[in-house]
């Protein structure tokens, strides 16, 4: 299982987790009136149900009380080493760095002929609308004639 929070119901936790919370409250089972809690809180699954569930994680508990009652001792995992720490293991405290100034934009120069060589130059760039502008049709249109008199059905009639 994993530690993740998942949608409505929350944490979760693996059995060996609740076998160490069992074994440390020392008790290494559970009432049926226990089981029904669990059932009523989460409302889909009936108190055999979890009782069932938690026959291994019981085990577990009753093993890890006569491993710890028999002198075992267990280690935690080492936190992760972090990158960038000192020598000795030490982790150097580290300070804020100021937020750069974000450069301001130059207008560079514009070798494509578009100004003098090298040279900014203060004319806007060229659109596709400056390149139809003087553009004259060889034939003129009057689409508000060639409409009138149109029907839907000559549409039909005619296959594309």
């Amino acid at each position: 299982m994993s530690n993740d929070a998942v949608p409505g119901v929350g944490k979760m936790v693996s059995e060996d987790t609740v076998a160490v919370l069992l074994m440390a409250m020392g008790s290494t089972s559970i009432t049926m009136a226990q089981y029904g809690i669990m059932s009523s809180l989460d409302g889909t699954r009936t108190a055999s149900s979890f009782q069932h569930s938690f026959r291994s994680i019981i085990k577990k508990a009753k093993e890890l009380q006569a491993r710890v009652e028999a002198g075992e001792t267990f280690e935690a995992v080492a936190p992760a080493k972090k990158r960038g720490g000192a020598a000795d293991g030490a982790t150097p405290p580290t300070t804020p760095k100021k937020p750069k100034a974000t450069p301001k934009k130059t207008q560079k120069a514009t070798p494509n002929g578009r100004g003098k060589k090298g040279k900014a130059t203060d004319e806007a760039s060229p659109t596709p609308a400056d390149d139809v502008k003087g553009f004259k049709f060889e034939q003129d249109f009057d689409l508000e004639g060639d409409f009138k008199g149109f029907k839907k059905e000559d549409l039909e009639d005619d296959p594309i």
